[in-house]
């Protein structure tokens, strides 16, 4: 609906314009429409092929960063399982046995000298550590280590849960357990797995933990690309990110927002998702680590992106509509030229809207317009002749009206009298009898003045009221017409006198003969359907049967006469009068048709084309 009442405003404006303006108009639609969704559709596509080349850039550069990750996982995997595997190393760890001087001191130039040389070979791997429930073993820095140090660390119970399976710890804000070196409060990842012996007997926990700056190369690295940043979300959901890159600050977003809509959107894998922040957008690319269960995300920003596209889009919109204004105004004088004499034509078609109709038509040429202006100058001939013509007819029909004027003196003779009639009841107190000379004046005023066959519905329903009041007074107030027309159907057209043989038939045929009720209800509906009016009208008569019914119908059809004379319909023959009128004026489509029941109602039905009287004939 909203659609097409936009089409019709655009349509009633596009009438309003000039022939130049309407070409012009068509020129400009022609060309910057399609142009515009080509552009559209062209910027939107470099642009989504931009993004995809960021996205397969960024893959490429996660999956060398996990290449990078695997192999500090496996460096890490390493180390502990070499300190594991050193059997020297776990026999004195495991002894029960409270060791003398000369066992320490072998063992710290032997055994821990080999677990140090693991860690010395390895520069990436920060810390190796074993944090012992054994009461006689004696701590070694930088190696062996009371488990009562760790006692409070929040991965201590889940190391002791998984029976020997590794644990990958995160660790950014908690101080180290040696509390001595300001760079051990470094952002680091452990590697941290069960040590027990006996089987199934705790006997400590082997810690090997890297710098998170040295396990992530990308996301510590000293060179940061400005419009993105890596980050890390774990098993926990918790961020580990590198905290001198003020990236999310920067941008103002929420990092638990960007959580939330990751946590939407994530699978296993590599993958992606976009969002938008403060209305710059963004492009997530994620990528799963099996080893460590967690995700490495790259957050780049595409406000450069989406600026470049929208600036190449607007400057080529701006030549574009530069280009369309030149060539718009070439048009208009081309145009001007071309249509020079159907302007001069426009110029006398005016003036002789105006009223001068001595206007000379001279345009030469052998082209269509001047064909139109040859037409229009004969035209113009035809009516000057036509206007004398109106003029001798308007003469002689004054003078009829003046000749008819005597005749005018009866009519108005027998409106006087039936005014003083009214007036002598109303002195007498014989109110019904002046009522009735009402009506019956109303009535002769309505068919005195026939200067035209048509009428609106409101004259004739009037018509019909002043009937019923008349025939009331004879049946001692046994009628009540009930009228329910819609107030927009009061203006359509109706022929004069077609609704009241109707109403008499009703009365006549259907109310009089039905001695059993003591009032006669006279309906009249009337409503429009599609391009047409149905007007009924509905008596609670004595009714017909049905071949009653069907004989009268075929007699207003063809005109025989009624084969059930007593029936509601009479012969048929007034209302079959009607009916000729109307498919005369209307055609064969409209007319009369009859419907009863026995004892209960007869009701005529009057199929009328909708045309709405401007005004009707109340001003004749």
């Amino acid at each position: 609906m909203d659609f097409q009442k936009t089409v019709n405003k655009a349509a009633s404006w596009l009438n309003r314009l000039s022939l130049q303006q309407k070409l012009i108009a068509l020129y400009i639609i022609i060309i910057i429409i399609p142009i515009i969704i080509f552009i559209s559709i062209y910027s939107s596509n470099v642009y989504d092929r931009a993004i995809n080349e960021i996205r397969i850039k960024s893959e490429n550069a996660l999956e060398i960063e996990k290449i990078h990750i695997k192999n500090n996982i496996e460096s890490m995997r390493r180390t502990a399982q070499m300190v594991v595997s050193d059997i020297e190393f776990i026999d004195f760890v495991k002894s029960r046995n409270e060791a003398n001087i000369d066992q320490l001191i072998d063992f710290r130039m032997n055994e821990l000298s080999n677990v140090t040389r693991l860690q010395a070979n390895n520069p990436a791997i920060e810390n190796i550590r074993l944090y012992t429930t054994n009461p006689y073993i004696t701590e070694m820095w930088p190696i062996l280590f009371k488990e009562d140090r760790i006692m409070e660390k929040p991965w201590r119970e889940e190391v002791i849960n998984r029976n020997g399976m590794e644990v990958w710890w995160f660790d950014q804000q908690t101080d180290d357990v040696l509390e001595r070196l300001p760079s051990q409060n470094t952002a680091k990842i452990s590697l941290l797995r069960e040590l027990d012996y006996p089987k199934d007997e705790h006997l400590g926990i082997i810690e090997i933990n890297m710098f998170l700056k040295n396990f992530f190369p990308k996301m510590f690295g000293t060179v940061q690309d400005p419009d993105s940043v890596y980050v890390v979300i774990d098993k926990d959901n918790n961020m580990i990110r590198n905290f001198q890159h003020t990236y999310f600050e920067d941008e103002g977003i929420d990092t638990e927002d960007l959580k939330l809509k990751f946590n939407k959107s994530k699978h296993e894998g590599t993958g992606s998702f976009q969002f938008e922040n403060n209305e710059t957008p963004y492009l997530v690319i994620t990528a799963y680590i099996d080893d460590l269960d967690a995700y490495l995300l790259n957050v780049i920003s595409l406000e450069g992106l989406y600026a470049e596209t929208a600036k190449t889009r607007n400057v080529i919109f701006s030549g574009i509509i530069f280009l369309v204004i030149i060539l718009s105004f070439v048009t208009y004088v081309l145009v001007l030229l071309l249509l020079k004499k159907m302007y001069k034509l426009k110029d006398s078609m005016k003036r002789v809207e105006q009223g001068d109709f001595s206007v000379d038509v001279e345009i030469g040429g052998q082209d269509e317009i001047s064909e139109l202006a040859f037409h229009f100058k004969s035209l113009l001939g035809k009516m000057n002749g036509l206007i004398a013509e109106a003029v001798n007819k308007q003469a002689t029909a004054k003078e009829t009206e003046l000749k008819a004027l005597k005749t005018q003196i009866d009519s108005h003779f027998l409106y006087n009298t039936l005014e003083n009639i009214k007036m002598m009841a109303e002195i007498e107190g014989q109110y019904p009898i002046s009522d009735a000379v009402t009506s019956l004046g109303e009535m002769m005023r309505y068919n005195l003045k026939w200067k035209n066959d048509f009428v609106v519905l409101d004259e004739e329903l009037n018509y019909i009221k002043n009937y019923v009041e008349i025939m009331n007074l004879r049946l001692d107030g046994l009628l009540t017409l009930n009228i329910a027309v819609p107030h927009e159907l009061y203006d359509q057209e109706v022929l004069k006198m077609s609704l009241q043989p109707i109403v008499e038939n009703a009365i006549k045929h259907g109310i009089i003969p039905n001695d059993q009720k003591n009032e006669g209800i006279l309906q009249v509906n009337a409503r429009c359907s599609e391009d047409h009016i149905i007007i009924e009208i509905k008596d609670n008569g004595v009714g017909m049967t049905k071949e009653e019914c069907e004989s009268l119908n075929l007699s207003i059809q063809t005109g025989t006469e009624n084969q059930n004379p007593g029936s509601k319909g009479g012969n048929g023959i007034g209302i079959h009068n009607v009916n000729e009128r109307i498919q005369l004026y209307y055609g064969t489509e409209y007319g009369v048709f009859v419907t009863s029941e026995k004892g209960a109602f007869t009701m005529v039905t009057v199929k009328l084309p909708s045309k709405i009287m401007k005004g009707g004939s109340r001003s004749v």
